[in-house]
């Protein structure tokens, strides 16, 4: 089984080597520079000998670092399960809520596809942007930082839940009930994004993320600007739309209704 932090730590002498010649390199460069401005052409032949001597330990040590990469066999590692093992680990050991299997999983809001097969060395997505890493702990903390991300970004629940109601008042009226009845957020999600444009900009796992910051914001902020008040229905089964709280905490939300002024 391979593990991308052994091969990584591995790498360091490598890179120490690589690191301090190339600053022998530069430094000689420098110096060489220095003293061609200074007129000290003697000095400038010194520090051309010290340059190439730099040159060329940095082209073996280059080799050597080039060698040691090619032995991590970057397609067997996502093919073998290696890669997801590992990331999934590095999730828990962050406290990342993960759901799903078999290559898609949701760490809420994201959605992480990883996808290993004959043809690919090994790709990784996270939503719609492909993550140029084949480290675990990148992806992992890439996902944890983003997370932190939009849970800080401010957030206007009352604008939200008056565009939300609108969207509730068209489905009300599509599906021949009054306004007032109760409504699927699946339905309504449809009347909020018309358009199929509209839904791949704002797709159901940004709506999802909406609906967890208003959730979490409580009933009392669920009035919308002309003051109309509503009332979230959530599920026990796992059949509406889950969210999570900033601090974790799971939820299915599956309906809307708007509160009579009389409740």
């Amino acid at each position: 089984m391979q593990q991308y932090e052994s091969f990584r730590d591995g790498l360091t002498g490598y890179m120490k080597n690589v690191k301090d010649t190339a600053g022998a390199a530069v430094s000689a460069q420098k110096k060489i520079q220095k003293n061609i401005d200074l007129g000290n052409l003697t000095e400038v032949r010194k520090q051309l000998t010290v340059l190439q001597e730099a040159a060329a330990r940095l082209s073996q040590q280059t080799e050597e670092l080039q060698e040691q990469i090619d032995q991590f066999d970057v397609q067997e590692y996502f093919v073998s399960g290696d890669f997801t093992r590992q990331m999934l680990e590095a999730c828990e050991q962050k406290e990342i809520d993960v759901k799903g299997e078999k290559g898609v999983y949701e760490m809420f809001p994201y959605k992480i596809r990883i996808v290993g097969d004959d043809e690919r060395q090994g790709e990784v997505w996270m939503d719609r942007k492909k993550v140029q890493s084949c480290r675990p702990e990148y992806v992992a903390e890439t996902v944890k930082a983003g997370q932190t991300k939009l849970f800080a970004a401010k957030f206007n629940v009352t604008a939200f839940i008056s565009e939300l109601g609108e969207a509730y008042e068209i489905t009300c009226l599509r599906s021949e009930g009054r306004v007032g009845n109760t409504q699927a957020l699946t339905k309504i999600y449809k009347n909020l994004a018309l358009m199929a444009r509209a839904r791949k900009e704002y797709d159901m796992q940004a709506f999802a993320f909406d609906l967890s910051r208003a959730y979490e914001a409580g009933p009392e902020a669920w009035v919308s600007k002309n003051g109309t008040r509503y009332k979230f229905g959530t599920s026990r089964d796992g059949s509406g739309i889950r969210v999570l709280s900033s601090t974790g905490v799971e939820s299915y939300i599956s309906t809307l209704y708007q509160v009579n002024t009389e409740e």
